[in-house]
């Protein structure tokens, strides 16, 4: 056998070994946009129509100051309760305070009453959200039907709205942050599972999401998140990993844990136990545990065949740390800030939120 062969022999083993992955929910925390731990008090301006969605036509418009109408209603019902250390004034209060009308003659936010009232109130912040597209209701009229309608029905594109927010400090008047979010009914389900149990119509799934959504750039929150796990096949201990996995995969992280530790315990060698354990660390929020095990999962393996894991724990650390105003480690953070940046992007790990 030449070395090449070898090699590629040995590789395959190992890959059989180690086996696939294998995704299970997990709630991680999403640090805040605006810069201040601790209590906020954010202002809410009206909801308003962006300036490129105005070209629109009278009718689309008529639509789109329709969904900002039912979003504005939504950011009122989903408003966080006190817990999330933040305090909200919505339109009705700021307009008792403010002596010229939030809302100008065309029906767009005037902004400069709205950082008025603001300060009026003692506001630090104003989240301030616009329509930029929306689709609230399936159109009426049928279209002509073709050969492929009648075979395989007519593909309808789901409810769907495309908000652009911005967080301004009342102090300065500057603003410190923006974002865009667009969900669809797929994705504002996918993001917040229990949506289908208590909101009606899928016009409001997609507007409460919004809404949800648009909370958590002002206030730090715990978020659904995808964790990937190893999932090993013809490793010794490999049958009680996959166990474990079930476990994860129902949000039965300590019986999960259980599994892994039993594996990690008899079989130090496990890689997968190993990797396991280090994002069960992570799901109780024990990060130096989390790193501490994702550095004895790589111990064995030629190599750093966890560097994946090692980034998405150090991500949720930090994303952790900025949510309660947690200095860094002692010994720093590994990553540099343009590596965790980009973390989004790789398989190891499924964001769902963002």
């Amino acid at each position: 056998m030449n070395r090449i062969t070898f090699i590629a022999l040995l590789g395959c083993l190992l890959s059989l070994g180690v086996g696939c992955k294998m995704s299970a929910p997990i709630y991680t925390w999403q640090a805040a946009m605006v810069p201040r731990p601790g209590p906020v008090k954010v202002a809410v301006g009206p909801v308003g129509i962006a300036s490129r969605a105005q070209r629109t036509s009278d009718l689309l418009n008529a639509d789109l100051q329709e969904a900002a109408s039912k979003l504005q209603f939504a950011l009122q019902s989903t408003e966080p309760d006190q817990a999330a250390n933040l305090l909200a004034i919505h339109p009705p209060e700021l307009e008792r305070v403010s002596l010229i009308q939030l809302v100008s003659y065309d029906a767009q936010p005037n902004d400069s009453a709205t950082i008025g009232a603001a300060r009026t109130v003692g506001a630090d912040f104003i989240l301030q959200g616009n329509i930029v597209n929306a689709k609230l209701k399936q159109d009426e009229a049928p279209k002509r039907k073709t050969l492929k309608t009648m075979l395989f029905g007519e593909k309808k594109i789901p409810e769907y709205v495309v908000t652009h927010w911005t967080i301004t400090d009342v102090a300065s008047g500057q603003r410190v942050a923006e974002k865009t979010l667009h969900f669809d009914l797929p994705s504002a389900e996918k993001r917040y599972f229990d949506l289908g149990y208590h909101i009606p119509g899928n016009d409001g799934r997609v507007l409460m999401a919004s809404s949800r959504a648009a909370w958590e750039l002002v206030a730090s929150t715990p978020v659904r998140t995808e964790a990937m796990l190893d999932l090993p096949w013809f490793w010794i201990g490999s049958s009680q990993v996959r166990k474990g996995n079930g476990f994860a995969k129902q949000g039965r992280w300590d019986l999960a844990e259980r599994e892994w530790q039993e594996v990690a315990d008899r079989h130090p060698t496990n890689k997968a136990a190993w990797t396991n354990l280090s994002i069960a660390a992570a799901a109780k929020e024990d990060f130096e545990l989390a790193r501490n095990r994702v550095r004895h999962s790589d111990t064995y393996w030629p190599g750093d065949s966890t560097f994946k894991t090692k980034l998405w724990i150090e991500k949720h650390q930090r994303e952790y740390h900025q949510a309660f105003g947690i200095a860094p480690p002692p010994d720093g953070w590994e990553f540099p800030d343009a590596t965790i940046a980009t973390h989004d992007g790789l398989p190891d790990s499924k964001d769902i939120y963002r």
